[in-house]
């Protein structure tokens, strides 16, 4: 079966393969200095190039080439109109393309332990720094990819086309959603319905669903979203967990001295790239204020309702999926 699924995924990339091939000839061998010679990487994303929050990837881009001196390049073909999204991941990992800008929903089910990347409570340089960037590249390891850092920031909240007053009131909701979210969903007794973003406006205007979760405040204006979802639920939960994964075997072609620029540009890219989102959120959320649309709060016993059903449904998977992990998973991701 996984045999036929890598078909699948490879026949409509069959072009990609040969223009790969031509454009990286010679990339296979290493300068005599040791760096590498000539590599261009083909990568993927789950969102388009032009999307407001694959804005900083062009910077991760050209920083790869600038502290590679333009040994490693990176050739961003494009989004879901090059591979579907729910392919990207096999994609990358049997080698039809070399690097995914991706997020965990599409391959959590391989490594359950990636659900913590959403729970945590750090910033991406308190990670580097206490263990758990290294943890999580290890477990990624397994999976024959390397990951390589977070190109994201903010947390996920709940849009809505009405607000409510409690908890409860989500009970039998038709909402908008991704894999991540439904066991959470599950518990609150939201509806979860699957929809490419292409499609989510008219699932608005239609009344197939009656609001959607989204991360972090740019993108829903400007897709017109908001067009009929203008009470955003302003309780954040879980963090953004979207990540820079690159296929192992094509990492491990790049020189050591190469990798390890890499790296490092990544951790100084993951603080600007910070620094960026929360300054166009505060942007757009004066701009969402214009359009009519209104941040709203539960009243506090029914905010701690949420959240800690947001984070106890989550902690209580992973000790079942990974129970000689979730202690360590624990201590490093929750701040005291």
């Amino acid at each position: 079966m996984k045999r036929l699924k890598t078909l699948r995924v490879i026949v409509p990339v069959l072009v990609l393969i040969l223009l790969s091939a031509c454009s990286g000839s010679d990339e296979k061998e290493k300068g005599k200095d040791g760096n590498s010679k000539g590599m261009t990487l083909n990568a993927v994303s789950f969102l388009p190039k032009d999307h407001p929050l694959t804005a900083t990837l062009h910077n991760w881009i050209d920083t790869v080439e600038d502290v590679t001196d333009g040994r490693v390049q990176v050739n961003w073909r494009g989004g879901a109109d090059v591979i579907p999204i729910g392919e990207q991941f096999e994609a990358m990992n049997s080698g039809v393309m070399d690097i995914n800008f991706t997020y965990i929903g599409q391959y959590q089910s391989l490594a359950p332990e990636t659900l913590s990347i959403a729970l945590s409570q750090l910033t991406p340089w308190e990670e580097r720094e206490n263990g758990f960037y290294d943890l999580m590249d290890e477990r990624h390891g397994k999976l024959n990819v390397k990951y390589i850092g977070r190109w994201l920031t903010g947390s996920p909240r709940l849009w809505l086309n009405e607000p409510i007053d409690s908890v409860n009131d989500l009970k039998n909701l038709p909402i908008r959603s991704a894999p991540n979210y439904i066991r959470f969903f599950e518990k609150l007794g939201i509806n979860s319905s699957m929809i490419d973003p292409s499609e989510v406006y008219t699932s608005l205007q239609t009344g197939v669903v009656d609001g959607f979760v989204y991360g972090g405040f740019n993108g829903p204006r400007k897709d017109g979203w908001t067009d009929s979802s203008k009470y955003v639920l302003d309780h954040p939960f879980w963090t953004q967990n979207c990540t820079i994964l690159m296929n192992d075997d094509k990492w491990n072609e790049i020189s050591s001295e190469d990798r390890d620029a890499i790296i490092v540009a990544t951790a100084n890219y993951e603080k600007e790239m910070v620094d960026y989102y929360e300054q166009l959120d505060k942007e757009e959320i004066a701009e969402l204020e214009k359009a009519g649309v209104e941040l709203f709060k539960l009243p506090k016993a029914e905010e701690e309702k949420f959240l800690s059903l947001a984070y106890d449904t989550e902690w209580e998977y992973l000790g079942k999926e990974v129970p000689e992990l979730e202690e360590e998973l624990r201590a490093l991701t929750i701040k005291e």
